[in-house]
């Protein structure tokens, strides 16, 4: 199954209601690997997707421990992620910008991709890393993947939860998962695989900037790293997440010389429109799935009631 293909179709014949920059994205990619600008890798694509299915588990609310079903979306963005690949087989893209409302589960799939990229690509002394401004928010998507590792009896065996250097470590491949806070100062001490840099929105503008550019740096001597910026939508004033956002409205629309940055922007196109349901359906990928209808609704009407007596 061609997932990116269900997905655009999906797009293209209207029954999948997306944004601007979500169509741009797609109609990049398909036509991109009709023409041979991209390769695709159906068989990495949908490895990664089995994996994910097979292994990952929700660890919060009423699914959890259930394992975790993947939305259309998700295989779709998992799809291009780990199946577009360049002329040596590697991964096209390493920076990955996803920017989805709250509560369409972006935090989960990205413990799915560390579970991935740990326990599946095999690559040798692997650094991953949670990030975020500070030590309690890294730990969310920290916290997710050291669930799923608890409830899988194939994962719990080759780990180890270091107590001392507060990490995890997977001895058979000399990986290490960790979550950190902000340290700029460090770039020297990083060599990272895969860095999770979480809510993004809310990273300090000049801080921000520099903690992401020190991850960035350290990603050199590795063949196929991968920076993922997750975020619900917000604006820094130049800080990384108003960056982010350029250089990638920058590729959607062609103005850019850049191949590896893969953006994923899950927003409204008419910000005036945001009480209604149909334009907030283009910022909430997982509507009516994780996020039922009738909470945006409530939610809504709390806003408009708040507003209205200001």
């Amino acid at each position: 199954m061609n997932w990116i293909l269900a997905y655009y179709q999906g797009i293209t014949d209207g029954s999948i209601v997306v944004g601007r920059w979500i169509r741009l994205l797609y109609d990049l990619i398909v036509h991109g690997i009709e023409d041979g600008t991209y390769i695709f890798d159906q068989t990495k694509a949908n490895n990664a997707i089995r994996f994910i299915e097979t292994f990952v588990r929700h660890n919060k609310g009423k699914l959890a421990p259930n394992l975790l079903e993947l939305s259309l979306w998700q295989k779709a963005a998992i799809s291009v992620i780990f199946g577009i690949v360049d002329k040596d087989g590697n991964r096209q893209f390493r920076e990955v910008v996803m920017v989805v409302g709250r509560k369409c589960g972006k935090t989960l799939l990205a413990s799915a991709i560390m579970a991935y990229m740990v326990y599946a690509e095999g690559e040798f002394g692997q650094e991953v890393y949670c990030l975020a401004p500070k030590l309690d928010q890294s730990d969310l998507v920290y916290s997710a993947f050291e669930f799923t590792v608890d409830h899988t009896p194939a994962f719990a065996s080759r780990t180890r939860k270091r107590g001392r250097i507060g990490d995890i470590y997977v001895a058979e491949s000399n990986s290490t998962i960790k979550k950190i806070a902000f340290s700029e100062k460090r770039a020297d001490g990083y060599n990272p695989q895969l860095t999770i840099a979480d809510e993004i929105a809310s990273w300090p503008g000049d801080r921000g900037l520099k903690q992401y550019e020190v991850m960035i740096s350290g990603t050199g001597a590795r063949t196929q790293p991968l920076m993922l910026a997750i975020s619900s939508a917000g604006y820094v004033n130049e800080g990384i997440y108003d960056e982010l956002f350029k250089r990638s409205t920058r590729v959607l629309q062609g103005d850019s010389q850049e191949k590896r940055l893969l953006p994923f922007l899950y927003t409204i196109d008419d910000v005036r429109k945001w009480n209604d349901i149909n334009e907030l359906r283009k910022s909430l990928s997982g509507l009516g799935v994780s996020v039922p209808v009738d909470f945006i609704l409530d939610e809504i009407n709390t806003a408009s009631e708040s507003l209205s007596k200001r």
